[in-house]
Parts: C-alpha cells; sequence; structure tokens
C-alpha cells in the first residue's frame, strides 16, 4: 500500500501490540512503534548488504519531505555511493554547531586549550584570518581548494601564521573526525612546503654582542616602563621562558632560600614530566625581583600582574617590546636592527652558557627536557650547578653590556 498523510494522521501516536513497518514506494518505509512514533526509513542493499535508514519522524518531516530525500539519496545510491554516509555528511553540515568557525571554539575549549601551549595565539590568528572568510560556512563542506586559497593569501603576508593555521585546521579536523561531527579531513594531506611553498626559517635569530648592547641601552634609556623593563632584564639574565615569568606568582619566589619554583602547570616540560623547575636566584636577580615586589599592591598574587586586577598580563603583552625598542635604537643610536623577539633572548643566551658549562646544566637552566632514561632515574634539581653557570653568565653579560648595571 502507498503511505498517505490521511493514513499518517491516523495513526500517529497510535499504540499497538507489536513493532510494524509499512511500505511507500521508491524504497521508502514507515515504522510505527509500539508507543505510536512514525518514523520514515529507506530500505536499500550496499555491498550486499540490507540496509535500512532514519530519515527522520512524523510529523517533524512530512510524507512529501520523506518521498523527496528517498529519491535523492537513492540517486546517491545509484552513483555508487552509500546513502547513510550522504545523509550523514549533509546532517553534520547543515547542523548550527557545526559552522566552521562554532566547531573550532568547540574544538578550542573542549581539547587545544587544554593541549596545545599555544592555542591562545592560534584562535586569534583564526579570528583575525579565517573566520571572517569561512567562519560561517558548514565545517564540512569547505573544499580543499576553498583552503588553499585562503592559505595562499595568507602566505603571501605572513607564511609563519598560514603554516600555524593549516596545521590548527589539521588537527581540529581529525579531532572532529573523532567526535563525529564531520566526515573528512579536507587538508589532511595539504602540505605547507609544497602546496603553499612556504619556506621554514629559523626559530631563534641570534642576537650578536653589539645588537645585544644597544638594546640593553634602549631597555634602560627608553620609556620602557618599569616593569617591563625588570621583566627583560630577567628574561636575559634566567634565559627562561616568557609564559614562565608572565605567571609567576610572588610566593613561588623564595628570597630567603634562593630558589624561584615554577610549577609544571606554568612550564612547557611539566605538563609532561608534572615536575615544577627550580632556578636559583642570584643577588642581581632578588633586587629586582624586590624593586618588582615594591610596585606591585600586596593584595596582589602574581608578581607581573594586570594594573587594578590580580590576574597575570595577557600573553601578548610582549609583542611590541622588540619593535618598540629597534624605534628608539633607530631614532637615538642610528642604528638599525633586523627584527628579533623575546624567544630569541633565551638562544642568545644559551649560545654563550656552552663555554660556561657543560651541555646537560645548560638544557636544564633552559627548562628543556632531558633524555627519557634521564628523566625517570635523574631527580636531581641541579641548583648548585646552576647557580655556578649563572654567576658566570652574568659576569659574562655585565661585559657585553658594557659594565652597565644588572640590578
Amino acid at each position: 500500500m502507498a503511505i498517505s498523510d490521511v493514513w499518517l494522521k491516523a495513526n500517529n501516536k497510535r499504540e499497538r501490540e507489536k513493532i510494524e513497518v509499512f511500505t511507500d514506494r521508491d524504497g521508502l518505509s514507515v515504522r510505527a512503534s509500539v508507543k505510536g512514533k512514525l518514523v520514515f526509513q529507506l530500505r536499500y542493499r550496499f555491498n550486499g548488504k540490507e540496509k535500512r535508514l532514519d530519515l527522520g519522524s512524523y510529523p517533524l518531516i512530512g510524507l512529501k519531505k520523506a518521498r523527496e530525500k528517498a529519491l535523492e539519496l537513492r540517486a546517491a545510491h545509484e552513483q555508487g555511493k552509500d546513502p547513510q554516509i550522504v545523509h550523514l555528511s549533509q546532517r553534520l553540515a547543515y547542523e548550527p554547531n557545526n559552522s566552521f568557525r562554532s566547531l573550532y571554539l568547540d574544538y578550542h575549549n573542549k581539547f587545544a586549550s587544554h593541549h596545545k601551549v599555544s592555542a591562545k595565539e592560534t584562535l586569534a590568528s583564526l579570528e583575525l584570518h579565517v573566520f571572517p572568510e569561512v567562519g560561517s560556512f558548514p565545517a564540512n563542506e569547505i573544499a580543499i581548494y576553498s583552503w588553499v586559497e585562503l592559505l595562499e593569501k595568507i602566505t603571501l603576508k605572513a607564511p609563519a601564521i598560514a603554516e600555524r593555521i593549516l596545521t590548527a585546521v589539521r588537527q581540529m579536523y581529525a579531532w572532529a573526525i573523532r567526535m563525529q561531527r564531520v566526515t573528512a579531513n579536507p587538508v589532511k594531506d595539504l602540505s605547507a612546503k609544497a602546496d603553499l611553498r612556504i619556506k621554514r626559517s629559523s626559530a631563534v635569530r641570534s642576537i650578536n654582542d653589539e645588537e645585544l648592547r644597544n638594546i640593553w641601552i634602549a631597555i634602560f634609556q627608553s620609556n620602557m616602563a618599569p616593569k617591563n623593563r625588570i621583566m627583560m632584564q630577567l628574561l636575559l639574565m634566567w634565559g627562561c621562558r616568557i609564559g614562565e615569568l608572565r605567571l609567576a606568582k610572588k610566593s613561588d619566589f623564595d628570597l630567603d632560600s634562593m630558589v624561584w619554583t615554577i610549577p609544571p602547570e606554568n612550564h612547557k616540560t611539566g605538563r609532561l614530566t608534572g615536575r615544577p623547575l627550580k632556578r636559583p636566584i642570584l643577588p642581581e636577580m632578588r633586587s629586582l625581583i624586590k624593586k618588582l615586589f615594591i610596585m606591585t599592591p600586596e593584595t596582589t598574587e602574581h608578581a607581573f600582574s594586570v594594573r587594578g586586577a590580580d590576574r597575570p598580563i595577557s600573553d601578548r603583552s610582549h609583542l611590541s617590546f622588540p619593535l618598540n625598542l629597534n624605534i628608539w635604537i633607530e631614532r637615538h643610536l642610528d642604528i638599525k636592527l633586523v627584527h628579533w623577539s623575546v624567544h630569541d633572548f633565551r638562544g642568545s643566551a644559551r649560545s654563550r652558557w656552552s663555554s660556561l658549562a657543560p651541555p646537560h646544566i645548560c638544557e636544564i637552566a633552559l627548562g628543556h627536557a632531558l633524555p627519557a632514561m634521564w628523566q625517570t632515574y635523574d631527580h636531581h634539581d641541579y641548583l648548585e650547578e646552576q647557580t655556578e653557570l649563572y654567576k658566570a653568565w652574568l659576569v659574562k653579560l655585565e661585559v657585553l653590556v658594557d659594565g652597565d648595571t644588572l640590578k
């Protein structure tokens, strides 16, 4: 028999003794539950197996719409496609929370922010370059050629950011497939090097002695805020990561024992080892920390806090330091420096430490992870050895900056 609207109205919510299936046409049928729920189904064979696909329940989907959907999926079946996969793909693509922007924000909040160190910076890049272009599109419908076109445009101005975005998008799609939010990863095989022609540059620029001397002069003679000046000095003295200082609490600095303890959640290797880092505090460093504490309200927990609030400064607040210092150097010293970043202080310190201490002490001071077996059995903090390294380094640094005070 053919199903009719009259039959559907009469049988909707009509209880019965057992589940029954009523056929319509073109493979369409209606499944009636014991409680009287009516569900449209498509019957078909694929790869030699009998299959039934739920298309929707009555009256949320009407007879006319169900027949149209059945014909559409049968046409896909004739082309060798599995109607179930086609139907799932269509449903996912048009779910409101599966626009690319919504899906990426879900990925960021539920996964990336907990597992990716640079998740915030990556999200900022997508908000600037990607969301305005494809953010409202269904994530399942953005084709590879659309991604290539967008990423090529970004590559022309900022190749490093384009590569970062490609990596993030690839990882998001992989997560979304695991969550069954999309059915395919369009950028899975897209290569930054081969397809976007992005050439990797060295991640750390070497700052030579003369450049370091000029930067140091600018740190003291420019109008840099006192807290920022102290941050820059400590970064170069310790060779530490910006995030380790930015997130530091006053209680992390034991000025009696002269030890700075970085909790596992505040340093990169801590996320893997679960162990804190310990760095010695030398008198020159102690003097700067005490000055910093005087500038900070007693009620504030964080050493580098936002003015008027007890929370750490932004993870982007330091990005303008090199540019501002370079502008000052060019204007007042008539010297044009090649762009550098605050992170380059680590490489500049490490390259000079090689003549001051054994390699494993240098790596420990940097906060790098030691080889796996070494980490497993060696829990020594090497504070005395680090102290000797830092003493030698501050003597060398004093000479590099032409005797300008480190305090």
